[in-house]
């Protein structure tokens, strides 16, 4: 193979594996601050307590989840950047790779969508009824939470992916792909959110809210940063042998 003439194009790579962060960044300002979900308004109030909400905090919520919607474009983008980063461990034609793939593309529809209706509930709350918004906004915390199983694959494909990394010095430590593991593991009290209104498996309770957004940020904070790291190293390396 002629490595000058099939060089990879690590400027795209890195701009893609910048786009993680940036979700996180501003995710988290819009949705989480700006838009009040620090903690979320609570599963256990009325109709009359969330149109109430959404009423009297209005331009905070629209502004807040308008810019949470562009945020998760950038996800995907993110989750082109470590399929093309699994492909160098575990082979160009990697099924892991293409499932890692298609999970951050559907992971990133799901909080989108839930957003979008969000936002269609702040925009309209002046002529909604309070139980039509009580609903809709469970509707939202079922497409963010209860769909965890898709970016559970995801992230089953990025840890068994790097552990199967045979260099001396793996791309991905193996402590972070066991910190995606366990990730996966705390997701699955999610299910319980429909039977829990109180509590720590309510929506925005110690396990369903603090618990299973803390250990996914914190692994999706981990993994931006080694991938940005593991393109830089991967560029490095192919200089090295072109200049051979």
């Amino acid at each position: 193979m002629d490595i000058n003439n099939n060089k990879s194009d690590y400027g795209v790579w890195k701009f893609l594996a910048w786009c993680g962060p940036a979700c996180l960044v501003i995710f988290l300002g819009s949705w989480g601050i700006l838009a009040q979900n620090f903690p979320p308004v609570g599963a256990d109030l009325s109709p009359l307590e969330i149109a109430a909400h959404y009423r009297n905090n209005n331009m905070a919520l629209v502004t807040g989840l308008s810019i949470a919607i562009l945020a998760w474009g950038f996800y995907y983008a993110w989750g082109a950047a470590i399929a093309q980063v699994i492909r160098r461990v575990d082979g160009p034609d990697s099924i892991l790779a293409n499932l890692e793939a298609m999970g951050a593309t559907i992971t990133a529809v799901c909080p989108l969508i839930a957003c979008a209706i969000w936002v269609t509930i702040a925009v309209e709350a002046s002529i909604l009824a309070p139980e039509t918004i009580h609903a809709m906004y469970f509707m939202g915390w079922v497409f963010i939470d209860m769909t965890y199983i898709v970016t559970s694959f995801q992230l089953l494909a990025v840890s068994i992916a790097f552990l199967r990394d045979s260099r001396e010095r793996p791309l991905i430590p193996a402590w972070a792909c066991w910190w995606g593991f366990f990730t996966c593991v705390s997701w699955f009290p999610l299910s319980l959110i429909s039977f829990f209104k109180t509590g720590p498996f309510a929506f925005h309770g110690l396990f369903n809210f603090w618990v299973a957004f803390g250990t996914y940020f914190s692994w999706s904070c981990l993994m931006s940063i080694f991938i940005i790291k593991a393109v830089s190293r991967l560029q490095r390396e192919e200089a090295a042998l072109v200049a051979q």
